[in-house]
């Protein structure tokens, strides 16, 4: 497997998301019917963000709690620190989570994302600057890093990764100080930031959203024997799914009752 390929989250207004992640962030931005997907110079595979616009949308019950995004090096952190203080956008103070530097953000809607510096990193690669971005290229967001989520049933959503996407569970820490639990840390592909997914239970039952089915977190992978396992344990298991075509790459999706979905797609080399 590749790693993340994409993340699908919410927002109550796409002109502002997109005054944020492009205007500011400098993240290439281009329509996805009725959302807009921002990303790398190219929109590569791994670097993309979904936003779907949602009326009076809340993220009250969200499952994903953070999303990461990498810059090339530890320079790239201080300088998106003072490009959103030049915004006036609130941000946290510098940490270290496992040996890379990160800080984090909210949008308007409260969703909370870490920029992480890719410089100590392996595995899963960044994408491409884009230079008529407004950030400089040596500093762009160029990946997707950590997806941090909560569940319903830690033990069910364990066994549909690991069992049937072929992720591997190989880590765990406390994500603070007065944490009530430790994340668990699964490795997606070339693992790395760019190929992690981090889960913990819900403290609180999370109920499906009013508006319905949005977040997703999307896979890929360019092992046909690793897809084709994928439907085998899902039809062996018996866990309703869904096949897609997205541009000429298949995809199988399923969705857990409490509203969150997953995908894997067979990537083209």
């Amino acid at each position: 497997m590749n790693g993340l390929r994409s993340v699908t989250t919410g927002t109550n207004d796409l002109v502002k998301t997109k005054a944020l992640f492009s205007g500011i962030l400098g993240l290439n931005v281009a329509n996805k019917g009725q959302a807009l997907r921002f990303g790398d110079a190219e929109l590569n595979s791994g670097t993309r963000i979904h936003f779907v616009e949602v009326p009076n949308y809340i993220n009250s019950n969200n499952h994903i709690e953070n999303i990461g995004l990498r810059v090339p090096s530890d320079e790239g952190i201080e300088e998106y620190q003072s490009i959103l203080e030049k915004n006036q956008i609130t941000h946290g103070e510098t940490t270290d989570l496992n040996g890379h530097k990160c800080f984090n953000f909210q949008d308007q809607n409260s969703q909370t994302f870490n920029i992480y510096s890719n410089e100590h990193n392996t595995g899963t690669p960044l994408g491409m600057p884009a230079f008529e971005s407004n950030v400089n290229p040596l500093h762009q967001i160029q990946g997707l890093g950590p997806v941090m989520i909560k569940v319903n049933d830690f033990a069910l959503t364990q066994s549909i990764l690991t069992k049937v996407f072929g992720l591997e569970h190989f880590a765990e820490y406390v994500s603070s100080d007065n944490a009530e639990f430790n994340m668990q840390v699964f490795r997606i592909g070339d693992g790395g930031l760019g190929g992690e997914l981090h889960i913990h239970a819900s403290p609180d039952e999370i109920k499906m959203p009013e508006h319905g089915i949005l977040e997703q977190i999307e896979f890929g992978t360019e092992s046909k024997s690793q897809f084709q396992h994928t439907i085998e344990q899902l039809e062996s298991i018996g866990i309703p799914y869904q096949t897609l075509d997205q541009d000429g790459e298949r995809s199988v999706r399923i969705t857990e009752k409490s509203g969150i979905t997953f995908i894997l797609t067979l990537e083209i080399s």
